[in-house]
């Protein structure tokens, strides 16, 4: 049945605290203007070194790595032959998890063509040959974007409509072998009404058995955000929610979507709406397991600027990022707000990342660093910067962490507490590993996946659902496995 939370939905004024201190590096190009500059998006590899997938006008789709210094030249990530979509709006997406990476897009024209896929396990050094995503049928398919399950299974969300682009609704199709194949299709926007709004892309967000689709919903010109719920990995959607009530009734399609973080049983989600045409940003904290629902304008009214847009959020266990664009004094400003602790809220002060002629932007948070990229029009690039984020939290003393015998065989360690969130790895040269985490026996000891990792002397930082961080040192020891013991 339809979830209904009128009765529980309330808007309010999340508490406000300081912006978190952020040191901003300089500004540059992820590639020459020649590449084009469409609907960057960004994330991270294992290493948290930062990959950026774009659109031309000339129908093709692009992928550059950073390479410590600057990004690697672009490749052309689509196929020969192939024109893809590409717009401020919507475009290419990408995915990554550990050094696992997806890139997905749309081959046009819509109507005679399909949606595709890429897979790469290196990291994107090497991608595979392009995969249909898309079931023939006479539906046209429109905007695919692509998430991973903690696995690192691939999800690709996409619209399909009729011949005569009517009864719009998104479906997900899942991969359950590392995107090698994929499942038929099944229905997310379900029970929401007539139909949804077929200019605006959608997002999943998917966390251990739980997958929410988010999408804009078009009741007689009423385009609220709504969220398709699965209980079951997104095998299928059963449940619907309005996540917020503006009534936002553009005069013209808003073609702008929403995106979410999972963190525990909360879904945090971003999303642009009004109750007219000067929208705002929000933020909606929604609990999986109750059904309540909480609304804010990230910023509120601000004196001079007339619309927000596009936004989209980065997380790293509690600490998260919102980057959005703003209309102030006839021009554009590429804005980022940050919080260190999602359960309170972000700061309604912002930083003002890049200010010219600018539409859409994307984030990624990682490794000690924000990472923002967006499309500029002035320079006709995709544009990057990058800021050192110092974290507020408290450091536990080191005597507080306890960590357990490395398993030699199966290559993992155990940390006796419960509530980690989040593990980064630090080797004698600095260079910072994001970890795997787990509880597949316990909910008081937490397994840190070291499969990936060379012997050696480690610092092991950990942080805790209460944003508390803990401390310690390891030193990995070479993995035995079947083949040594025999030799």
């Amino acid at each position: 049945m339809r979830i209904r939370l009128t009765a529980l939905f309330t808007i309010l004024c999340l508490p406000v605290f300081a912006q978190n201190s952020i040191g901003w590096l300089a500004t540059a190009p992820v590639a020459n203007k020649v590449y084009g500059n469409l609907h960057p998006r960004i994330k991270l590899d294992k290493y948290n070194n930062p990959m950026v997938v774009w659109g031309d006008e000339g129908g093709k789709a692009y992928f550059a790595k950073w390479g410590g210094e600057s990004f690697s030249a672009p490749v052309v990530i689509s196929q020969p032959g192939v024109n893809v979509f590409a717009t401020s709006w919507a475009g290419p997406d990408i995915a990554a998890h550990g050094d696992t990476v997806y890139v997905t897009y749309k081959q046009i024209p819509e109507d005679k063509s399909h949606i595709f896929i890429k897979h790469s396990y290196d990291g994107g050094v090497n991608f595979s040959a392009a995969m249909e995503v898309d079931v023939p049928g006479r539906d046209i398919t429109r905007f695919p974007t692509v998430t991973t399950d903690e696995n690192g299974n691939p999800f690709v969300t996409f619209m399909r409509v009729e011949k005569d682009y009517g009864n719009a609704h998104y479906v997900v199709a899942r991969s359950e072998d590392m995107g090698e194949t994929f499942l038929k299709d099944t229905l997310g926007s379900v029970m929401s009404g007539e139909r949804v709004c077929d200019c605006s892309p959608a997002a999943l967000v998917a966390s251990g058995s739980a997958g929410v689709l988010l999408y804009r919903n078009n009741l007689n010109g009423t385009r609220n955000i709504w969220a398709g719920v699965s209980n079951n990995g997104s095998k299928t959607f059963n449940n619907s929610i309005r996540m917020d009530s503006t009534d936002f009734v553009p005069a013209n399609c808003p073609a702008s979507g929403p995106d979410g973080v999972i963190v525990g049983d909360t879904l945090y989600s971003v999303f642009s709406s009004g109750a007219n045409e000067n929208g705002l940003v929000y933020l909606s904290k929604l609990s999986l397991s109750h059904p309540t629902l909480l609304v804010s304008a990230v910023t509120g009214n601000i004196p001079g600027v007339v619309m927000q847009n596009y936004p989209r959020v980065s997380g790293l266990g509690y600490a998260a990022g919102i980057v959005w664009t703003q209309t102030s004094g006839g021009n554009n400003q590429v804005c980022l707000a940050v919080t260190d602790d999602l359960t309170r809220g972000f700061p309604q002060s912002y930083d003002t990342v890049a200010e010219g002629v600018m539409i859409n932007a994307d984030v990624a948070i990682g490794g000690g660093f924000i990472y923002v990229v967006w499309e500029d029009h002035v320079t006709r690039s995709v544009m990057f910067r990058r800021g050192v984020y110092y974290k507020k939290n408290k450091t536990v003393d080191n005597t507080s962490i306890l960590i357990g015998q490395q398993n030699t065989t199966l290559r993992y360690f155990t940390i006796n507490m419960p509530d980690i969130i989040s593990c980064v790895m630090t080797d004698s040269a600095g260079k910072e590993y994001e970890m795997d985490l787990s509880y597949p026996k316990n909910p008081n000891i937490c397994q840190i996946n070291t499969e990936d990792m060379e012997e050696g002397q480690y610092g092991v930082k950990v942080w805790d659902k209460d944003g508390r961080i803990y401390n310690a040192r390891i030193h990995l020891l070479a993995v035995k496995r079947a083949k040594d013991k025999d030799e």
